[in-house]
């Protein structure tokens, strides 16, 4: 009687362990399953590139989401997105907010043209024969094909050329091409005039005399057809009749 008295109470005491044992196990697994992220809902992105974002972060777990994670991702793909918010709708949507980097320039290739930010960052690649502005073209040959997007340009040239599309524009000036012939020579055409700077003089100082010879020009002081900043004092030609 004792023997089968024993047996009964550790055999409940056993069923009741199992029982919960295999009770956790489900809730961990429910758990799991539950709370990964099985929707993006993006704002300010296509619905393709929504997709792709879904796939990029499709089961991972929203418990352990953290905003440098996404970040970081998505920018590694799509380098013209930038995050402003992200956050989890629990218990599985991942929700965005972001903004995309306009293009600063478009350099032209071989067989079409890349779109650059302001750091040189290739935002997005392009086989066509349209001329979007500002438009620089290189004197040395850029292969379509051996760049990607995420991509730095890599060539110092362009990137000053860049900063300089950026100075003529915080004056108001738009720039429509820019022609960078030589190692000293960053022609940017704007519709009103030219300016030619230089590569090697200091850019802060081409940027100072640009801004006064502008400041000339706005009050009406002024009319220039085109303006050469790579020697020490500024050249400047007169528009031709």
């Amino acid at each position: 009687m004792l023997h089968r008295h024993l047996f009964k109470r550790y055999f409940i005491v056993s069923l009741l362990f199992i029982i919960g044992v295999l009770i956790g196990f489900f809730l961990l697994w429910e758990i799991n399953t539950t709370f990964r992220i099985k929707n993006v809902e993006a704002f300010g992105v296509t619905t393709e590139e929504r997709k792709t974002i879904l796939v990029l972060f499709n089961g991972m777990s929203t418990l352990t989401f953290h905003q440098t994670i996404v970040k970081d991702a998505i920018q590694s793909r799509y380098p013209a997105i930038i995050i402003k918010d992200s956050h989890i709708q629990f218990p599985n949507t991942l929700i965005l907010v972001v903004e995309k980097e306009k293009p600063e320039v478009y350099l032209k290739t071989d067989h079409g043209y890349l779109a650059l930010s302001k750091t040189g960052v290739i935002l997005k690649k392009e086989r066509s024969s349209d001329t979007p502005f500002p438009f620089i073209t290189f004197y040395q040959p850029i292969l379509h094909l051996e760049y990607q997007v995420g991509q730095n340009i890599g060539f110092s040239a362009i990137i000053r050329a860049i900063q300089f599309v950026s100075i003529l524009k915080a004056e108001g000036y738009q720039v429509e091409t820019v022609a960078i012939d030589s190692v000293d020579m960053i022609a940017c055409k704007t519709r009103g005039f030219e300016v030619v700077f230089s590569q090697t003089r200091p850019i802060d100082l081409q940027a100072h005399e640009v801004k006064q010879i502008i400041r000339q020009i706005k009050v009406g002081a002024l009319r220039i057809g085109r303006l050469d900043l790579r020697f020490d004092k500024p050249v400047v030609q007169l528009p031709q009749k």
